[in-house]
């Protein structure tokens, strides 16, 4: 989401039905990124009444929306408008086909329009990226998905479940309407619906995204070895719920700390909010001083200059989002979610944004600037061309002070320094080997696994004793593989591919317990790495510890979904524990996959 600005100050109500479009809370696999606009291009003045009408799509506010454009409708008939507003509320709605019709109105009786031209565009792509799809239905989420996706629908509808009762209850916020969900098979028609590019998704790890008052993420099929989907899908819909309880006026880094540091909760786990990659860094920022600023998180965690910078600033705000919580109780978020909502608007303030040539100069005070400027003021960032699509220019500046002033009693500065000296005091596990998550989209073409793990070794002799240990193993030379295997992890202690090629020869030669110290090594390095899963479900299986399986297994679904032998050894798991519905689903799940 970009950060938004009083549009019509000074009577320039011209301003963007776009006040909504980007509400966007892009949500990478290991976490999760908004993406704020800018003032459009185009200022056309509109009708009175009109700005109203925007401000609450901005919030996504349907109803109050529909009431007020009836009234304005009744009052004066025929205006373009009108049609353009209802345009919008369509697509807002997911009507794709009654939107474009209604915009089409619109430019008929006011021709070249860029707003609505901009917003027709889009809509017409949105149309597209879900051709074909049907349509699942939960008592409260509408999941869009195409065929092939339709064995991750009994687990989504699970954890958004779940996620509407938790969260609900956590942050004191139920939408009234069913919440749209698209999922996409492949990065093109993601590109379509959310906006996000390929670059954002490999290069930042954006596979989801809370934009267009609905959740829009990438299938885990998608990915080469799948992501933790259904915490992405939760995740998101923190992002709703903290759009509609404030009327979209919270900053970025209270919007990703709060997801991320909820984006568990639906399991009942929430302590481990940080991946080992995300701990180690807010480890080393502690030590060095070298965090990444709140308000240089805006407009979005995408456009932070690497990779390594975007999951420090998703650590930090996550830290500071239990901070909050801890400070104020079991309710100190939704503490701040409904001081936010309830405070009054900041006079209006409007300037032009300069133009940046990059988004890493866009928007970030220089150096010898002196302080920056407060968190409701910041001039936001300009990229390109101001577009309705990707930018949203109206409603009140975001701003978290309203509750940090209630819980703490200080501004942004005073909170910042709160959270870092309390930060001092808690206790971080910078685990040995944990790395910095990298996503990569899964190739058109045939996938070489070996490849992909040779790859991430940066030890040249490790590579090698790893290639010669695939090739014994793949002749049966299993005590040979082995040896290779273990030589080169000397080189490469905490390589995940090569503490689990160790465990898999581990189980094949009945060493159950060995394989098992190799697998918790992996996992302490990186819990979101399905392989390690399977070798742990299956070390406990030889075992006989099958309640350990079940849960080994379990992990596995919530990072691919795809393979028919979790399914299968699912089903006999839950047979055997007398669970007799689980395990009729998962033997479906199991038979539509092998029928692909």
């Amino acid at each position: 989401m970009t950060r938004r600005f009083r549009a019509w100050a000074g009577g320039a109500a011209a301003l963007a039905l776009a006040a909504w479009l980007a509400a966007g809370f892009t949500a990478p696999a290991y976490a999760h990124t908004l993406s704020r606009p800018v003032r459009p291009s185009q200022e056309v003045a509109r009708p009175e009444g009109y700005a109203q009408v925007v401000d609450e799509l901005r919030s996504w506010n349907l109803d109050a929306a529909e009431r007020i454009l009836a009234r304005l409708k009744a009052e004066r008939p025929g205006l373009a408008e009108w049609d353009g507003l209802e345009g919008s509320i369509l697509y807002l709605k997911g009507e794709f086909r009654q939107s474009i019709e209604r915009l089409d109105s619109a430019l008929r009786k006011r021709a070249g329009d860029s707003e609505w031209l901009e917003l027709r565009l889009h809509v017409r792509q949105s149309q597209a990226a879900v051709e074909g799809f049907k349509v699942h239905r939960t008592p409260h989420f509408e999941i869009w998905h195409d065929a092939s996706d339709a064995v991750l629908m009994p687990y989504l509808s699970e954890a958004l479940e779940a996620s509407y009762r938790i969260l609900g209850d956590e942050l004191g916020v139920r939408p009234s309407r069913p919440v749209r969900v698209e999922v996409f098979t492949d990065s093109s028609r993601f590109n379509k619906a959310s906006t996000l590019s390929q670059g954002e998704i490999e290069g930042k790890g954006a596979v989801g995204i809370c934009k267009f008052n609905k959740i829009m993420m990438l299938s885990p099929g998608a990915l080469l070895r799948g992501y933790r989907w259904l915490d992405t899908a939760s995740h998101e819909y923190v992002h709703y719920l903290i759009v509609l309880g404030t009327r979209n006026r919270t900053p970025i880094w209270l919007h990703e700390g709060m997801a991320k540091y909820l984006e568990k909760r639906w399991r009942q786990q929430g302590d481990d909010y940080l991946h080992p990659g995300e701990e180690m860094l807010l480890a080393k920022a502690r030590e060095s001083n070298a965090f990444v600023p709140f308000q240089r998180m805006e407009p979005s965690l995408i456009y932070l200059d690497t990779p390594e910078e975007v999951q420090l600033a998703y650590a930090e705000a996550a830290s500071a989002a239990e901070f909050i919580q801890r400070r104020g109780g079991r309710k100190g978020l939704a503490e701040m979610l409904r001081a936010i909502r309830e405070a009054k608007e900041a006079p209006a303030k409007w300037e032009a944004p300069r133009k940046a040539d990059s988004p890493k100069e866009a928007g970030l005070p220089k150096k010898e600037e002196g302080p920056k400027p407060k968190e409701a003021e910041e001039t936001p960032p300009s990229r390109r061309r101001a577009s309705l699509v990707e930018l949203e220019a109206t409603g009140p500046p975001q701003s978290a002070e309203p509750g940090l002033r209630k819980i703490f009693g200080v501004d942004l500065a005073g909170f910042e320094k709160k959270w870092k000296e309390d930060l001092k005091r808690r206790s971080l596990r910078p685990r040995p080997g944990a790395q910095v998550q990298r996503f990569r989209l899964k190739p058109t073409g045939p996938v070489d696994e070996n490849a992909a793990d040779l790859e991430v070794l940066k030890s040249a002799v490790a590579r090698r004793r790893m290639r010669l240990g695939d090739r014994l193993s793949l002749t049966g030379r299993m005590e040979a593989a082995l040896i290779e295997y273990t030589r080169a992890l000397r080189d490469e202690p905490y390589s995940q591919p090569l503490l689990n090629r160790i465990a898999r020869l581990e189980l094949q030669t009945g060493q159950p317990d060995r394989a098992i110290q190799h697998i918790q090594r992996a996992l302490e390095v990186d819990p979101d790495y399905a392989t390690s899963y399977i070798h742990q479900a299956m070390a406990y299986e030889l075992k006989s510890s099958p309640a350990e399986a079940l849960k080994s297994w379990e992990e596995v679904l919530h990072i691919n979904p795809f393979i028919p032998l979790v399914h299968e050894r699912l089903a006999a798991l839950y047979e055997r524990a007398g669970d007799k519905q689980k395990a009729q689903r998962e033997r479906e799940a199991a038979r539509a996959l092998q029928r692909r």
